[in-house]
């Protein structure tokens, strides 16, 4: 039986993942994929039994190699003729022998043309998964700050699984990294705004001064992503609240800024919530900003504006961005004396494997709007103030704990 070295094996574990739409990473999923491989045309009606998708996956041990009609079905499965075809689109074996006993850089792996886009996106990230410390402070892996080096580890890696729960620790090391090896002006954008909220989250004003200085004086070419504009437009939003200046006189320059931006386009709905396939990217991080900053009557007009420039939201679910942005509306509603049906169920976004790095950072926005939430409505505040606050010290953030504490101050004094 072929014994796959662990790239390639990788590679065809997420090239089926990606045909099957999520990652499989539990019993209950190979024992949908086996009922798909049956149903499916495509693999001409081959049978894997579950458990040997479960081996096949990791999710029991196995010793020794893999039969060739396994590797044949879930390669046909996943697009391609057979097992030795998926290793000549993979790396380019001259044989399928050749695919089975040679080892290949796993960065090399992204980089491969011949891997269609979803399957690119999908490996990106797994190896995010694989690489990501069990503490949100710890120190990046190697192979993370290898892919930090390397273009297509840069596109499918660091630029699409933007792990901002580890911002104070790994993914900041890997944010370093990857600006010294990657000097394109939309690169340098997104790396260093990114980094002005690792530090501006760390309340460390000398540094996220500094860097919003040189964010500042980076040139902006036409045509750059919405994303890394809308962090740069951010940090402006942020730096004014800091200095304890009117945030409205900056949001018709932002709403020109947004007029010009170039469509990103929609995520195709078999791919996870990467964040950088969101198409209202820009107006997100102002509104984001406008809600940390309890700016509420703007932030009404402003999602106004939004819904006006992307009306497609309406009818998109289950996308964090989407949710979020429909949480600071309620938010803001309650708090300009409007009243609400309810809170989006943000709960029930951690069910897709997909989502949940995003959740990890971003349900700190879910428990702020639960905190102003339960003020507006006289409950009991602590309990929300005390996750608001665990999450800051577990994470590196006490601006968090800062913004809890607003809100409870704010709302007790009205």
């Amino acid at each position: 039986m072929p014994h796959l070295p662990p790239p390639l094996h990788t590679a065809l574990r997420e090239a089926v993942a990606a045909r099957f739409g999520q990652p499989v990473r539990y019993p209950s999923h190979c024992d949908a994929l086996e009922a798909e491989l049956q149903k499916t045309a495509a693999t001409n009606g081959r049978r894997l039994s579950p458990s040997t998708l479960r081996r096949f996956f990791g999710l029991v041990e196995k010793e020794g190699g893999y039969h060739l009609h396994t590797l044949d079905t879930l390669a046909h499965y996943a697009g391609h003729a057979d097992f030795a075809a998926f290793g000549q689109a993979v790396a380019g074996f001259p044989d399928a022998a050749d695919a089975t006993t040679a080892l290949i850089d796993i960065p090399e792996l992204l980089a491969m043309q011949r891997l269609a886009y979803a399957e690119r996106l999908l490996l990106g990230y797994f190896l995010g998964r694989v690489t990501r410390p069990a503490s949100p402070t710890a120190p990046a892996a190697p192979l993370a700050l290898q892919l930090a080096a390397h273009p297509a580890g840069q596109e499918f890696f660091v630029e699409s699984f933007v792990d901002l729960a580890h911002l104070a620790g790994s993914y900041g090391e890997v944010l370093v990294a990857y600006l010294r090896h990657k000097a394109t002006p939309e690169a340098q954008l997104f790396g260093h705004s990114t980094l002005f909220l690792r530090e501006f989250l760390a309340q460390d004003a000398p540094a996220w001064q500094a860097r919003l200085r040189h964010i500042r004086s980076l040139a902006i070419p036409p045509g750059t992503h919405a994303f890394p504009l809308g962090r740069r437009a951010f940090a402006e939003l942020m730096a004014a609240w800091h200095a304890r200046q009117p945030l409205a006189p900056l949001l018709p320059k932002l709403r020109q800024e947004a007029r010009g931006l170039v469509p990103s386009g929609m995520a195709p709905p078999a791919l996870p919530a990467f964040y950088n396939l969101f198409p209202a990217g820009y107006h997100f991080f102002v509104a984001e900003a406008l809600f940390l900053t309890a700016q509420f009557t703007d932030l009404l007009a402003w999602l106004a504006d939004t819904s006006l420039a992307f009306p497609e939201l309406a009818a998109l679910e289950g996308n964090v961005y989407n949710e979020l942005l429909r949480t600071f509306h309620a938010v803001a509603l309650a708090r300009t004396g409007h009243p609400i049906a309810r809170l989006p169920d943000w709960q029930a976004l951690f069910a897709p494997e997909t989502h949940s790095w995003l959740l990890d950072y971003y349900q700190v926005h879910f428990m702020l709007a639960d905190l102003h939430i339960a003020a507006t409505q006289g409950q009991p505040l602590a309990p929300w103030q005390a996750r608001v606050n665990d999450f800051a010290d577990a994470h590196g953030m006490p601006f968090y704990r800062l913004v809890a504490g607003l809100i409870i101050g704010e709302l007790v004094n009205e």
